[in-house]
């Protein structure tokens, strides 16, 4: 019999085998695998691995959400151009890898261009941008209850191989999918899970909306990825859940001198904090205390200032609703 401590898998047949033990020519792939805790605990733990140091972690799925035209993708496309040097996001460290954005929105690629030149990212940079698609990339079949990737999904993934891309970003994922229902959180979750295994060589960010009554409540909680339109169903299966919110006057009172209304009204500025970080620590921009940029009028992205902590009365809400 194994001893206490070792690790199973579960087979096909029903029977725990030793994982230790050599599997034989016939055997059945596993559907699942167990751990046990005195193993665990007698050897040192994995690091964490980052693609932005201490803020984004490497694999699986994100996603950033907002309202529309409130800076979630130019805050991401930022971030892409620094992953892809191997710069500095505003103070975080990058770890260099070519990136892709995909983007299903009607942008031509003078638009693109256009936002290229607005974010001033250089000829140093490593972004290749995937557009002007006749299908979706990813089909819900409503009767199976499924996911599926489609051809053209299959051929922009294949490329993404060959490319030996690091950093995905669908812009916004909306806009690459046919039969999502927003309030639907079994489709919402099942389209993070067929994320996640179709993309599983990549580090893959969505950018995605916010539901409309969101925006009537206090900065945190619109940071919040329970703002984000669909529910809890997508963010509910993914590791990184990150909010973006324009700032309005009546938000100058919660940020602590920061902003005027005054300043607020006349200029253009944005929040973004992370709401969701499984298995990492709490990042120093978070939903409580969010990352102040101002988006000047060429379009650029300035930090104003990083994890402003929100005074008590616009966190006392969100504290008592989670």
């Amino acid at each position: 019999m194994p001893g206490r401590g070792d690790c199973f898998e579960k087979r096909g047949g029903g029977r725990a085998m030793d994982m230790d033990m050599p599997a034989s020519p016939t055997a059945v792939r596993p559907r699942f695998q167990t751990s046990h805790s005195a193993a665990l605990a007698a050897r040192p733990a994995p690091p964490i691995r980052w693609i932005v140091e201490d803020f984004l972690p490497a694999g699986g799925v994100s996603d950033i959400s907002g309202p529309p035209g409130e800076g979630k993708s130019t805050i991401a496309l930022k971030m892409a151009d620094a992953i892809s040097r191997g710069a500095d996001f505003f103070g975080f460290k990058a770890h260099q890898t070519p990136a892709a954005w995909i983007t299903g929105e009607a942008s031509s690629e003078a638009a693109i261009h256009r936002d290229v030149k607005r974010l001033k990212v250089g000829e140093e940079s490593d972004i290749t941008f995937f557009h002007g698609f006749e299908e979706a990339l990813f089909k819900y079949a409503h009767q199976e209850r499924v996911w599926i990737t489609t051809e053209t999904g299959k051929e922009v993934i294949q490329t993404l191989k060959e490319m030996q891309i690091g950093l995905v970003v669908i812009d916004t994922i909306g806009s690459v999918t046919a039969g999502l229902e927003e309030i639907n959180n079994d489709c919402q979750r099942q389209l993070a899970r067929h994320l996640a295994k179709e993309l599983k060589e990549f580090t893959t960010i969505t950018i995605s909306h916010t539901n409309q009554t969101s925006a009537k409540d206090e900065l945190s909680w619109r940071l919040h990825y329970l703002s984000r339109a669909g529910g809890n169903g997508f963010p509910g299966a993914i590791r990184w859940a990150c909010g973006v919110s324009a700032i309005r006057p009546d938000d100058a009172k919660a940020l602590a001198g920061i902003l005027t209304a005054e300043s607020i009204s006349i200029g253009r500025y944005v929040a973004m904090g992370v709401s969701k970080h499984n298995e990492i620590p709490r990042p120093e921009w978070n939903n409580f205390e969010p990352a102040i940029f101002e988006i000047l009028g060429n379009g650029d992205l300035v930090l104003i200032s990083g994890g402003v902590k929100l005074s008590k009365a616009q966190t006392a809400k969100q504290k008592t609703e989670t």
